[in-house]
């Protein structure tokens, strides 16, 4: 077998192969002129929530650390609202959920492991402000350490090194809080999906499931007095159904034969992986969406949705919706 076939079974990106086999043609693999600069390979971080997106801790290996002041200027346009002193992590695998798709990223903390396990030291936690997704796949992790001495200037290799093995845990409560945000964004479109005899098609222009921001625009106009309460209703109806909710990979076979079936936002395939295949969120056998995200297991885990207000915007209308901020799950 050859390596590109292998790597094709993989879960690496087609793009990153190539990029990969590129490099091989003039000698041995080395990180090209701008990785080795900016202490970041450029190559596709694993990420855990794909596939199974209640992993709130792990452990892996650490790639690199750096402060944000060093990084590329498009790396650094990435770190919106991150201060120049604070630091960029890169792990091997990670289960941070990256901000897109209209879902933000996760919040929680990087904790160095020693041979007792994991450092008890609270000086050498690193506080996850921010993660992105870069253009090559890699996952970086934006935040600061809790000591002031080690915030300050470049970690020593005493406590943050490449190849050292860290704890990741990702903040439990903002997932779950996020996770019913983007599951009541999947029901809202449902339930404007089974309302087309009365509402007509109404084509997802873009989706934000951001908190104090969710809603979805629709092409169209909708009023609050004539259709608020009555996707209010259907919503209400879909979420007291309890419905199974569930993510899975397609291959493009699956993808094209049940084309006609997808509910597609701007018409893109969002998270595409090894051998072409999609990344799926299903609501029972009523709605299915190319979606990166994570969601709840059942339309019932994510609260009551409300549905705020309808306004207009260019080129339609938009529903704006919140669930509650606490529920227990």
């Amino acid at each position: 077998m050859s390596i590109f076939n292998y790597l094709l079974n993989t879960r690496i990106p087609k793009k990153a192969i190539e990029q990969i086999l590129r490099l091989f043609k003039n000698g041995p693999l080395t990180p090209p002129l701008s990785a080795r600069k900016t202490n970041i390979i450029k190559a596709p971080t694993e990420a855990l929530y794909l596939d199974n997106s209640s992993l709130h801790t792990t452990t892996t290996q650490l790639i690199s650390c750096q402060p944000v002041s060093s990084l590329d200027e498009k790396t650094k346009r990435l770190a919106k609202n991150i201060a120049a002193e604070d630091f960029a992590v890169v792990t091997q695998q990670t289960i941070f959920y990256a901000q897109g798709g209209g879902q933000a990223s996760d919040t929680g903390f990087i904790v160095r492991e020693t041979q007792r396990g994991q450092s008890q030291d609270q000086d050498d936690r690193f506080e996850v402000l921010l993660v992105r997704k870069n253009l090559d796949g890699m996952i970086i992790h934006f935040g600061r350490f809790l000591a002031a001495e080690r915030q300050v200037s470049q970690p020593s290799s005493s406590f943050f090194s490449p190849d050292q093995t860290v704890s990741l845990s990702i903040d439990r409560a903002k997932r779950n809080y996020h996770s019913r945000l983007h599951t009541a964004g999947h029901i809202l479109g449902l339930a404007m999906h089974q309302l087309e005899p009365i509402l007509g098609r109404r084509q997802e222009l873009k989706a934000n499931h951001f908190p104090g921001e969710a809603s979805l625009e629709f092409e169209g106009l909708l009023y609050n007095d004539k259709h608020k309460s009555l996707i209010q209703e259907k919503v209400d109806e879909i979420v007291a159904q309890a419905l199974p909710v569930k993510c899975s990979w397609w291959d493009p076979a699956q993808v094209e034969a049940k084309k006609e079936e997808l509910r597609l936002v701007e018409g893109r395939l969002e998270e595409v992986g090894a051998m072409g295949r999609v990344r799926v969120a299903e609501i029972a056998d009523l709605d299915a969406s190319p979606c990166g995200g994570t969601h709840v297991e059942s339309t019932a885990l994510t609260g009551r949705i409300t549905i705020r207000k309808i306004s207009r915007v260019k080129g339609g209308s938009r529903v704006s919706y919140e669930v509650p901020v606490d529920f227990d799950f």
